[in-house]
């Protein structure tokens, strides 16, 4: 069975594979995790129960910025912070989302033709 997306309040404005995005208030370098799914759920992570992320610092482009996939146990977002509505997360977060599921979708295509 696939992740599903939280509420859409939460979520307003969001591409469809976003499923959820939390704010740690700057805890930790990774600040931003934000739950992917839909169309770039990746269906062996069924088997382990599991969803994608994307972690991101404050300045997720700069050299000393972090920005990276991984996954975690489906459930699990409490340990990524307060959950936050797609449209609370700075803007230039919300673009960098965008920007590397964008060049995801553009792999996971290109690996399937």
């Amino acid at each position: 069975m696939n992740p599903k997306r939280t509420n859409k309040r939460w979520l307003e404005d969001a591409p469809e594979y976003v499923l959820a995005c939390y704010d740690n208030g700057g805890e930790t370098c990774d600040r931003y995790t934000v739950l992917i799914g839909g169309s770039l759920h990746d269906e062996d992570l069924n088997k382990t129960y599991s969803v994608q992320y994307l972690g991101m610092s404050d300045a997720p482009t700069h050299p000393q910025g972090f920005s990276q996939w991984g996954e975690m146990p489906r459930g699990n977002g409490r340990a990524c912070g307060k959950k936050v509505r797609w449209l609370d997360l700075p803007e230039h977060i919300r673009r960098h989302t965008v920007m590397r599921c964008t060049d995801h979708l553009d792999l996971k295509s290109a690996l399937t033709n």
